[in-house]
């Protein structure tokens, strides 16, 4: 569990993959994010942690602190494009 996770550090790397989510069902898009992220968070025994993460799981957590955020996939699309009930296309 992560409360309050901060990214502390990024990469100047990014990579570019197919995202999509439950929140906008049905739809995919090409999003850009860090290869690599440092965060800090609290743990559920109200100890500060960090850690870092990269390729899929850098990828995937900043998918969520973007939801916690109020921000969706969507409102960072490369070049503003959906892709409408694509099947999931990995980039391997």
């Amino acid at each position: 569990m992560m409360i309050n996770p901060e990214i502390l550090e990024h990469s100047e790397e990014k990579n570019i993959d197919v995202e999509g989510c439950l929140s906008v069902p049905g739809e995919q898009g090409k999003v850009a994010r860090w290869n690599m992220i440092k965060l800090r968070y609290t743990d559920e025994k109200a100890k500060t942690q960090t850690i870092i993460y990269d390729d899929l799981r850098s990828r995937v957590v900043q998918h969520e602190i973007d939801h916690l955020d109020g921000i969706l996939y969507t409102d960072k699309l490369e070049n503003e494009q959906t892709e409408t009930n694509a099947p999931y296309q990995s980039r391997d």
